[in-house]
């Protein structure tokens, strides 16, 4: 009886390890395929409602509610991602440029996201106050200048029409002939303007009070050649008025944003190396 011991036992273990197999192992095969075939099927968080997929890359619904994206935003998602994966099955990716294309990306989404929290916090500048900065400086918002203008393509032209015009060659004829201008075909003629509604173009301070024939102005669209023919006081103080109002708005939030650049860089010392 001792000697048959070992005997029955090992028939007996035998017995439940066969048993444990059977049991265990198509229950783990099962499990595996289910696994395998929900990477498939359900690519990304399982428990995020999918709006399209490509490959490996996933577009959830919930990221394009986030953005407020527009009709077709999938469509042309799944389009762009396509193209994407071409690019990287070709070997065009430089990854440095990949990189950086990211970094850029989130430092414009910040960015754009500082900027709105200041444009948030400005408030629109009282009648009351438009009228103490019109009063404060009459000569830019209480006087209206009767423009004309002159545009052309590059310094040497500019310089040898005002040359002419100094000689006494009417201006609206050489406009006419001459000038790039959209107003080109009426002489020139801007109309009645502000200095203030001229600052608020970018243009300098000597045309915002000019008086009579400027020099040679360059801007990003070519080269300009003002006039003025007469003077008078402002016929519409609400259009000066709104003009004003965008200028003191606009110089509030470039004043918050410089405060925050310069508080940003004085905390981090941003250094540009050459």
């Amino acid at each position: 009886m001792i000697r048959s011991m070992p005997l029955m036992l090992w028939i007996i273990t035998g017995i439940v390890v066969a048993v444990t197999l059977f049991i265990l192992v198509p229950h783990s095969g099962t499990a595996t395929a289910q696994n395998d075939s929900t990477a498939i099927t359900q690519p990304g968080d399982p428990g995020r409602e999918i709006a399209a997929t490509v490959g490996p890359h996933v577009l959830y619904s919930s990221d394009l509610a986030v953005i407020r994206a527009g009709e077709g935003a999938v469509d042309a998602w799944t389009r762009d991602q396509l193209l994407a994966c071409a690019a990287e099955e070709a070997g065009l990716e430089n990854p440095a440029v990949s990189r950086f294309v990211q970094e850029r990306a989130k430092q414009l989404y910040l960015r754009d996201l500082m900027v709105d929290h200041v444009i948030g916090s400005v408030a629109s500048p009282s009648d009351a106050e438009v009228q103490a900065c019109m009063q404060a400086n009459p000569e830019l918002y209480l006087v209206e200048r009767h423009y004309y203008q002159i545009i052309a393509a590059d310094s040497v032209i500019a310089d040898s029409l005002h040359v002419r015009l100094g000689w006494g060659q009417n201006f609206q004829v050489t406009a006419q002939n001459s000038s790039l201008g959209q107003k080109a075909a009426i002489g020139g003629d801007l109309g009645f303007i502000t200095g203030g509604e001229i600052l608020a173009q970018g243009l300098p301070t000597n045309i915002a009070l000019l008086d009579g024939l400027s020099e040679v102005v360059p801007s990003s669209i070519g080269w300009h050649i003002f006039k003025v023919s007469e003077t008078r006081a402002i016929t519409d103080s609400l259009r000066v008025m709104r003009s004003v109002a965008e200028e003191l708005y606009n110089a509030e939030i470039n004043t918050l944003i410089d405060s925050v650049l310069l508080s940003t860089e004085n905390r981090l010392s941003a250094e540009v190396v050459h």
